[in-house]
């Protein structure tokens, strides 16, 4: 990380924790405060927009499920109505692939699952931080669509026609004469569906699979217009018969791998500083 980006990490740093369980208001607030922050809790949506019309905060922790208005709601309230001038990061403890496609797709830098794993909440809010702060520079910097396009078709008319390839069985043509960044999307997308049918359609396979994060994955995979649901569905209805008197064998899973614990990492060694006593591979449930 360089230097300026360090500095945008510092001990001024202020975040909003929005969510109707006292507990993890709690628990939230000692973390992030023995770790540098400065925090403020809000434990519904209505104290949440008082809270942000007061002043300026640098990140906010905004739990899904809240009794008067829940948290992905509040976030395209913000967001359409032109005050998300701040990074979100969405938490939810029955989250679901549409729900983190849902949260990103309005804005939100990231999402995360309860049980909440400290190691990940911390990573999550620095670089929550930083992709804030990029995105801001890079809205800056970037010239006005209609400029975009003009220099594009200047360039396209100065190349020479180049050959085009057919791929039937992946449904891709993979054509040099198109721009790179359509071409990319093409090529992403017959990836992630060859792909997804060799691993039974499982995105938790998918990402271990392509080396994602599955928050990011989620937002790729629905940027590029693929529905997962209805390749399950099709892959059903085109399933061959069993045979008379029998069936085919059900495709498994690979089993994700057991996290093991240890004695000195348990919850229930109260000594020590807040971060002692919920270590970085425990979870906030």
């Amino acid at each position: 990380m360089d230097r300026p980006l360090k500095q945008l990490i510092n001990k001024m740093t202020e975040i909003l924790i929005v969510d109707d369980e006292l507990g993890i208001r709690n628990i939230l607030s000692e973390i992030l405060v023995e770790s540098g922050y400065r925090v403020a809790t809000a434990a519904n949506a209505n104290e949440a927009r008082a809270k942000v019309a007061e002043r300026q905060y640098d990140l906010v922790l905004l739990d899904i499920w809240m009794p008067d208005t829940d948290g992905l709601a509040l976030l395209r309230e913000w967001k359409y109505g032109g005050l998300l001038n701040f990074p979100v990061i969405i938490m939810s403890g029955h989250g679901s692939i549409d729900h983190a496609q849902r949260a990103l797709d309005d804005g939100a830098v990231d999402f995360i699952e309860k049980p909440i794993s400290l190691k990940r909440l911390l990573s999550a809010i620095q670089l929550g931080l930083v992709k804030w702060h990029e995105q801001q520079r890079q809205a800056a910097e970037e010239p006005p669509p209609e400029k975009r396009t003009r220099g594009r078709r200047r360039n396209m008319q100065q190349v020479q026609r180049l050959p085009a390839y057919e791929m039937p069985d992946y449904g891709l043509v993979l054509d040099f004469n198109r721009p790179f960044r359509d071409q990319l999307m093409d090529f992403e997308r017959a990836y992630f569906k060859t792909v997804l049918n060799h691993l039974n359609h499982s995105m938790a396979e998918l990402a271990r699979h392509a080396g994602m994060e599955r928050t990011h994955l989620y937002r790729k995979v629905r940027s590029l217009g693929i529905n997962v649901e209805e390749m399950r569905e099709e892959a059903r209805r085109t399933a061959p018969t069993p045979p008379v008197g029998g069936s085919y064998a059900k495709p498994t899973r690979p089993v994700l791998a057991e996290i093991e614990t240890s004695d000195e990492n348990s919850i229930d060694n109260p000594t020590g500083s807040t971060l002692d006593r919920y270590p970085l591979n425990n979870t906030l449930k």
